[in-house]
C-alpha cells in the first residue's frame, strides 16, 4: 500500500474528497490512517491549532528567522518520529492519507508563519519522508472563491501557481477539481488501484 498526500488551495475540496475516498477504501477491508500537515508524536494540541488557523490562514504574524528555523527543526523531529514509530508501518499494510504536508510550507509560508530563508525550507522538505503519491486537486480561482472566501483571489492564484510548480518538481499528479466530487473520488480510486 502507500503514503498518499492530497494538496490543494482552500476550497479545492480536499476534506470532502478524502472522506469519500477513505469510505470506499475501508469498505474494501483495507486499513486507512489519516493526518493533517504533520505527525504529532510530541504534541497534543496541534488539532486545535489547525482548526483555529483554518478560519483565517493568513491572519497571524510570521515568526522571525530564528523562531522559523527552530520551528523547522521541531517539525522535522515530529515527522521522523511519527514516520518511524507509526506511519511507515501503516503505509506498508494499508494507506496513510495526509491532507497537506511539509511541502505546503514552500507554497504558502505565510500560512505556517515561516519567516526564514526559503532555500533552507526547500532543503528541509527534501530531507523529510516523501509521499508515494502526491495529488494536487486543481480548480480555477473563481470556483475556489465560490466554495470558500477565507483567502483572497490574489493569494489563491499565487498558491495555485505554487502548487503546480511543486507537483512538477516532485513528480506528482494534477487532478481536475472543477468537477463533481463523486467523479474526483472515482478517478483517485482507479489511480491508486493501478499504482499499488
Amino acid at each position: 500500500m502507500s503514503f498518499v498526500v492530497i494538496i490543494g488551495c482552500d476550497g479545492a475540496g480536499k476534506s470532502t474528497v478524502l472522506d469519500g475516498l477513505i469510505n470506499h477504501i475501508e469498505a474494501d477491508g483495507i486499513e486507512v490512517s489519516c493526518g493533517h500537515w504533520r505527525p504529532t508524536p510530541l504534541s497534543k494540541s496541534s488539532e486545535n491549532h489547525h482548526a483555529a488557523t483554518a478560519d483565517d490562514p493568513h491572519g497571524q504574524v510570521a515568526r522571525g528567522a530564528f523562531g522559523s528555523v527552530a520551528k523547522l527543526w521541531w517539525i522535522w523531529i515530529n515527522w521522523w518520529l511519527g514516520w518511524f514509530l507509526d506511519l511507515r508501518g501503516k503505509a506498508k499494510s494499508g494507506y496513510v492519507f495526509y491532507d497537506r504536508y511539509h511541502g505546503d510550507l514552500l507554497v504558502d509560508p505565510h500560512r505556517y508563519r515561516y519567516g526564514g530563508p526559503m532555500w533552507l525550507a526547500k532543503f528541509w522538505s527534501r530531507t523529510l519522508p516523501q509521499p508515494d503519491h502526491l495529488i494536487f486537486l486543481d480548480a480555477e480561482v473563481d470556483v475556489l472563491l465560490a466554495r470558500k472566501q477565507e483567502v483572497s483571489a490574489d493569494a489563491l492564484a499565487r498558491s495555485r501557481a505554487g502548487y503546480i510548480e511543486l507537483v512538477k518538481r516532485r513528480h506528482g499528479t494534477v487532478v481536475d477539481a472543477n468537477r463533481p466530487i463523486k467523479e474526483i473520488i472515482n478517478e483517485l480510486r482507479f489511480m491508486l488501484d493501478d499504482r499499488d
